[in-house]
């Protein structure tokens, strides 16, 4: 008989330690969603605010990220990806991303651009850029955005 007892505790102490396990999976995975929830409610009340405050095109670029891809030591390039909004009213023509970048000794690596499609007001777009160069890998670089009426 005591033997079954100590049997039945172990598979509660198991048990136990399975949903405590279970419980804090399930909590971290709630607040990992909360945090993602309430940072894009936070992007969408900064673009609705941008839109209503703004008269002609305006282009901003949310979450734009830079990787600079030496994967291939012979065309490395300038990754870039995220996204561009138009928060103005009116449609944004012929957009633009320009990027500028050095490299050791403030060599210039990069001072191009490219077009990206227009967009209409409050129109978004992804991107996703590669920007080729040569010679080492970038130290530095900047991109702006540019569009006409």
């Amino acid at each position: 008989m005591s033997q079954k007892k100590t049997v039945s505790r172990n598979i509660v102490f198991v048990l136990s330690a399975v949903a405590m396990v279970a419980l804090i999976a399930l909590g971290a995975s709630l607040i990992i969603y909360e945090q993602q929830s309430n940072s894009l409610k936070d992007k969408d009340a900064q673009i609705a605010d941008l839109q209503n405050n703004s008269g002609a095109p305006k282009l901003v670029s949310i979450g734009l990220n830079y990787t600079d891809d030496r994967s291939n030591a012979n065309a490395p390039f300038l990754h870039i990806t995220g996204f561009v909004v138009n928060v103005g009213s009116s449609k944004a023509n012929n957009c633009t991303v320009h990027v500028n970048a050095e490299q050791s000794g403030n060599v210039t690596a990069l001072d191009t651009i490219k077009t990206i499609t227009s967009l209409d007001a409050g129109a978004h777009e992804s991107i996703d850029i590669q920007f080729p160069y040569t010679g080492t890998a970038l130290e530095a670089y900047t991109s702006y955005l540019a569009w006409t009426n």
